[in-house]
């Protein structure tokens, strides 16, 4: 998949309820279903398009994060990538664990 290669970072099955906001769409339902160190793919039925920023908000198993992405491409009627904006530096680390103990 061209968006893995690009992307170049390791990813993982990761399905999880996710609160996302700043989208504008209207209700989005969607789950995270990958997770890397630097985005993830968010299964939506309705997609927002590439380039809109939102909030996201999901539960590792160290605790809940809040995180700012970037939607770098979006498949109407599937979902979306999404590139994580400004991670903390604890942030980035607790995404890292979770891909390296998946691993």
């Amino acid at each position: 998949m061209a968006y893995a290669i690009e992307r170049g970072a390791k990813r993982i099955a990761f399905p999880c309820e996710v609160e996302c906001t700043g989208a504008g769409e209207g209700p989005l339902n969607p789950r995270i279903s990958d997770l890397s160190a630097t985005g993830a793919f968010i299964d939506s039925m309705n997609a927002v398009p590439a380039g809109s920023c939102l909030s996201l908000k999901f539960a590792l198993p160290t605790g809940t994060i809040t995180v700012n992405a970037e939607v770098v491409h979006a498949m109407p009627h599937f979902g979306m990538g999404v590139r994580f904006l400004d991670l903390t530096d604890e942030q980035r680390r607790a995404i890292e664990r979770v891909v390296a103990e998946a691993s």
